[in-house]
C-alpha cells in the first residue's frame, strides 16, 4: 500500500472532477517547487498552465490521492485530464523510479518528497502547446509564445469566458511571470 501524493496547479485544483483525493485535507500549499507557467492551447482554447523550462519557479499544490496503488491513481489522474497515459508524470520513491524518463525538473521533486511521508507523486505533464486546431485536428494557427496577451484579448464570446475564469480561479501562489502581465493588461485577477 502506498501513499501517493497528486500535484496541482491549475483546473485540478477548482475543479476536480473524477479525481478521486482525500477531500477531507484537501489541497495543500506546500508542494514541490517547479516552472510553471501559462503556455499551452488548450482543446477549448484556454491558455493553461504547464510546467516548462520557460515557467516562472512557483510552489504547486498537492492532494492525498484515494488510491493507494500508483498504476491507479495514474489511470485517475489521466481520465480526470482527458488526456493519454504517456502525459502523467509520477515519481516512485520506493524504486527511485520516474516517468518519463528524462523528466527535468527530477531534483525538486525528489527533494520535496524527501520531506514528506509520500511513497510516490503523480502529476499532469502536458508539453506546451501553441498550435490551434480544428475538429479534424489539422492546425489551422500557431501563436507565438510572445504574444500569449495578444491571443488572449482577441478571444471572442465563450472561449475568453472561459480563459478568463482558468487564469482567475488559479490559485494566487501561481504568481508565474505571464499572471503578472495578464492581471496587469486585461485585469483577470
Amino acid at each position: 500500500m502506498m501513499k501517493i501524493a497528486v500535484l496541482g496547479w491549475g483546473s485540478l485544483i477548482w475543479q476536480p472532477k473524477d479525481l478521486k483525493f482525500d477531500t477531507n485535507i484537501g489541497w495543500k500549499e506546500n508542494g514541490p517547487v517547479l516552472p510553471i507557467e501559462f503556455a499551452r492551447i488548450s482543446k477549448d482554447g484556454r491558455l493553461t498552465l504547464v510546467i516548462t523550462p520557460n515557467g516562472t519557479e512557483v510552489q504547486t499544490l498537492y492532494a492525498v490521492s484515494s488510491f493507494d496503488n500508483l498504476d491507479l491513481a495514474v489511470l485517475n489522474l489521466k481520465k480526470r485530464e482527458g488526456t493519454v497515459k504517456e502525459n502523467i508524470g509520477y515519481y516512485d520513491k520506493t524504486k527511485d523510479e520516474f516517468s518519463p524518463i528524462d523528466f527535468l525538473f527530477k531534483e525538486s521533486i525528489k527533494n520535496w518528497i524527501q520531506t514528506t511521508d509520500f511513497d510516490a507523486v503523480i502529476w499532469t505533464n502536458l508539453p506546451e502547446n501553441w498550435e490551434i486546431r480544428n475538429e479534424e485536428k489539422v492546425v489551422i494557427k500557431t501563436i507565438d509564445p510572445n504574444d500569449r496577451i495578444e491571443y488572449l484579448q482577441n478571444l471572442k464570446g465563450a472561449e475568453s469566458a472561459l480563459a478568463e475564469e482558468y487564469i482567475r480561479n488559479t490559485p494566487k501562489q501561481i504568481a508565474t511571470t505571464y499572471r503578472k502581465q495578464i492581471i496587469e493588461v486585461l485585469g483577470w485577477d
